[in-house]
């Protein structure tokens, strides 16, 4: 299903015998709205021992993706297709009616052509018992340089239209991680499969979630505060309508990742409470607006990485110009309201930055959007703006965003 606000959503790997649904009052502190509920074992577990949970998650107002071992792909794989079937069919018996149930977790990070046409024909299985809820897969980032072998001659666009068009499924999730390598070049690769994965998205009609990194490990460091907000900014700005985390909760002898929002003790650490200010501060500002708005394109300004245009003099209609002092990112929308978005985003997370925009003040005025579009302000009424100025200056936060509707005059 498509939802109304901007997913927040992490992965949640402990065992549902390690909580409680009290748990799920951090998740919703923190700014979760459709996070996995802890772990489940088919042959193990009830399907009712996840009732208590879907309960209490409507009466926190979210919704829980359930999360069974024993329905993935490489399951479908073993089992065959009748045996399969049979599986999970108890399991939407017992808890597909229920209206906190988001869908169920059918799989990671497919990366060959037998798990790529299970994970379709398991999607399939899933919608056709439930239409109304929604299958949840993560695909790989690296998806986007697989050959045409693996979706069964298509590209990428190709295969995402392909699995949406026979299964029907609204929402298609991927993990990048590259962001959290280095400042520059691992930047570079998010944008490219970002960008890839999103366009890929619209072309089939489905929304695109990113699976981003909240926790270090290997090659990849434990985001700071900033890092966080950057990695929420830049999703919305490049047309994601979701963020889900990798990962919550920190194991006692997980040594490959760290530095997650609950360490291994129970601890919410400093990503904890990062996480919690931008998530909330973003939902109640943008999360629901953004929901309505419809990508068209993305520009660069000031740095060049050969993944987005520059933006340049003629390339929109109502904005003649847009100078930073960094990197920034810009991307323009379509409004179901009629009007024209534009969302920015400061592309560096070490300080803030200037953004200079040209405009025929006698054509358009840039008007702040702010609680999701209850209050507007103009641009101009910055302490460096005045009425009819042809120049207005946006001073970013690290990290910082945010989002302007272009009202013609």
């Amino acid at each position: 299903m498509k939802t109304d606000k901007f997913v927040f959503s992490t992965w949640v790997y402990n065992d549902i015998r390690e909580f409680t649904p009290d748990e799920m009052n951090v998740w919703v502190e923190c700014g979760m709205n459709i996070p996995l509920a802890p772990k489940t074992y088919i042959g193990r577990d009830d399907p009712t021992v996840l009732i208590p949970w879907l309960d209490r998650a409507e009466e926190l107002g979210i919704k829980l993706i359930a999360n069974y071992e024993g329905i993935s792909y490489g399951d479908y794989i073993r089992l065959g297709e009748d045996e399969y079937i049979a599986r999970v069919r108890p399991l939407y018996e017992a808890l597909g009616s229920h209206p906190a149930l988001f869908g169920f977790y059918i799989g990671d990070e497919p990366s060959d052509p037998a798990s790529y046409r299970a994970c379709q024909a398991i999607i399939k299985i899933h919608k056709t018992l439930a239409p109304h809820l929604t299958p949840f897969l993560n695909y790989m980032g690296g998806m986007v340089d697989h050959s045409r072998e693996h979706f069964g001659g298509r590209d990428l666009s190709g295969w995402i239209k392909y699995v949406t068009d026979t299964t029907g499924v609204e929402v298609v999730c991927f993990d990048q991680y590259d962001q959290m390598i280095n400042d520059h070049g691992g930047m570079t690769m998010f944008f490219r499969g970002v960008r890839d994965m999103v366009e890929a998205g619209k072309g089939a009609g489905v929304d695109t979630w990113g699976c981003l990194l909240s926790s270090g490990g290997h090659v990849y460091k434990a985001p700071n505060e900033a890092e966080i907000r950057w990695q929420i900014h830049m999703a919305a700005t490049l047309g994601l309508r979701g963020v889900l985390w990798f990962r919550f909760y920190d194991r006692d002898f997980a040594i490959g990742s760290y530095g997650s929002p609950i360490d291994e003790f129970g601890n919410k650490t400093e990503a904890y409470y990062g996480m919690l200010r931008t998530q909330r501060r973003f939902s109640n500002h943008f999360g629901e607006k953004i929901m309505h708005l419809n990508h068209k394109m993305t520009y660069s300004v000031t740095l060049d990485r050969g993944v987005f245009p520059m933006f340049g003099e003629g390339d929109h209609e109502l904005i003649k110009g847009i100078k930073a002092d960094d990197e920034t990112i810009v991307s323009f929308f379509d409004g179901d309201d009629g009007d024209e978005y534009m969302c920015v985003c400061n592309s560096e997370y070490h300080h803030y930055g200037v953004v200079r925009f040209t405009i025929d003040p006698g054509k358009v005025a840039l008007r702040a959007v702010r609680w999701n579009g209850r209050e507007y302000s103009d641009l101009a009424d910055g302490d460096e703006n005045k009425p009819g100025d042809e120049e207005l200056e946006l001073v970013l936060h690290p990290a910082g965003f945010d989002m302007f509707k272009l009202e013609r005059k």
